[in-house]
């Protein structure tokens, strides 16, 4: 037989390279993973659409817990105190997970210590305890201030400001205490500038607790948009002044209303209330 035919017929026999089984396996594994994460983020859109809500808000494979000599912070917590059990253990993990995701810095000489670094954390856990996506990305560190401090980034005095470049939400923790010893004044900084850091990370952020906020406040906007309505709120002076600066402004001093006066706010403007209430899924009030 010829030599060169020979030659020819062992390549053939010979087994070609491919892609081993086990990086197949893997590999398909890894689109149908895809391809289910891609269709069921779909029909969570379709849902939240008409349902004004994800599908679920609380999964954990693990519960993480505040260190003991930090527990006792927890129970000065309105939210926490009318939780049931099983939802004081979601709060208390997702404190546990702020306080571990998130640098605290004191400047002008102040101490940071247990208690400012609950009372903030707490407060951020509130405020996105009904969100599946309760981290704010957009705030990796808290810049703590003894008083009113001058804004670089503003050229203004000021006593709280969200610095998205920086992910850096900076308080005056003077101001923070007044506006939690205040709590139906309407007035509160730490609710105010944590609501700017939300409304930003929904216009930033892909994810669908993001998304309820951002489509929840376009709905508002329209639903704002009567001439007679805005008059009304006016007139009832159930905002201050300042909320009508812009719409960012607009937004966080109606969460400070919300958040401090929620019977105040349904009674005047029921569908108001609802609409904020959806945006952050917040239904634990009893009002």
């Amino acid at each position: 037989m010829n030599l060169n035919l020979l030659y020819i017929i062992s390549l053939q026999e010979m087994p070609q390279p491919g892609i081993p089984k086990f990086l197949g396996v893997i590999l398909t594994i890894g689109i149908v993973s895809i391809c289910i994460y891609y269709v069921s983020r779909y029909l969570e859109t379709v849902y939240a659409k008409v349902h004004k809500k994800p599908f679920f808000v609380h999964f954990y494979l693990t519960h993480k817990k505040v260190p003991t000599s930090l527990v006792v912070f927890l129970a000065t917590n309105t939210l926490y105190n009318q939780l049931d059990k099983r939802r004081k253990k979601y709060f208390e993990h997702r404190v546990a997970h702020f306080l571990e995701t998130t640098k605290f810095v004191g400047r002008e000489g102040l101490i940071v210590d247990d208690d400012k670094r609950m009372q903030i954390a707490m407060m951020v856990i509130q405020l996105t305890f009904g969100m599946r996506n309760y981290l704010l990305e957009y705030v990796e560190t808290i810049i703590l201030y003894p008083s009113s401090y001058y804004s670089i980034l503003n050229k203004t005095e000021n006593n709280g400001e969200f610095n998205p470049r920086s992910k850096a939400l900076v308080l005056s923790w003077e101001h923070f205490n007044l506006g939690n010893l205040h709590q139906e004044d309407g007035v509160n900084l730490g609710i105010h500038e944590i609501t700017h850091a939300i409304h930003y990370c929904s216009l930033k952020s892909n994810n669908i607790s993001s998304e309820i906020f951002h489509d929840t406040f376009l709905e508002l906007e329209k639903h704002l948009s009567s001439l007679e309505l805005r008059n009304k709120i006016i007139e009832s002076k159930i905002l201050r002044e300042y909320a009508f600066t812009d719409k960012f402004e607009f937004i966080a001093v109606l969460v400070e209303v919300f958040m401090e006066s929620p019977e105040k706010l349904k009674k005047q403007f029921p569908d108001i209330y609802t609409y904020v209430s959806r945006m952050l899924n917040f239904n634990y009030f009893k009002v």
